[in-house]
């Protein structure tokens, strides 16, 4: 039995091991997640930026032909195109991160339950191999308590 706990524990080392990876691995994860989503917001901000400069240019402008302004309306469209193609993709990197945030926890949580386990059956197989240098100390206490006996 003894060997056997001994096994176990060395399993649950290797166990524990592998979890740690799983959690560095999904931490990893979400940092990349959580910076494709901050570049994304961040282009969409310049986007936002840009189409209100342009529209404010054309606005101001004050010696423009009709021509000046038409190219200024097709490019905010174009930016406001691009905004939109950003946005689709910031909600989508959005659903990956909670994606990643989600399996992070939980590689977390199984890697407590697998230290815990380990903790446990350290405890155990401390408890049992106490018992088992008790009952040794005792057989030899009676061994040598029989013996100092029957000498006499």
């Amino acid at each position: 039995m003894k060997n056997g706990l001994k096994a176990n524990l060395k399993r649950l080392g290797r166990l524990v091991q592998i979890r740690d990876a799983y959690v560095s691995v999904a931490e990893a994860g979400v940092k990349q997640a959580e910076g494709e989503v901050r570049r994304l917001e961040t282009a969409d901000t310049e986007t936002a930026g840009n189409i209100r400069d342009t529209a404010a240019g054309i606005a101001y402008l004050q010696t423009a032909t009709g021509q000046d302004v038409q190219n200024g309306e097709r490019y905010i469209r174009a930016l406001q195109q691009q905004r939109k193609l950003i946005q689709q993709s910031l909600e989508i990197a959005t659903g990956n991160l909670e994606q990643r945030r989600s399996e992070w926890t939980e590689a977390k949580r199984e890697q407590k339950v697998a230290a815990r386990l380990q903790e446990r059956r350290l405890h155990q197989w401390e408890r049992e191999d106490d018992t088992a240098q008790q009952k040794s100390q005792d057989d030899a206490s009676i061994a040598r308590y029989v013996r100092t006996r029957l000498e006499k």
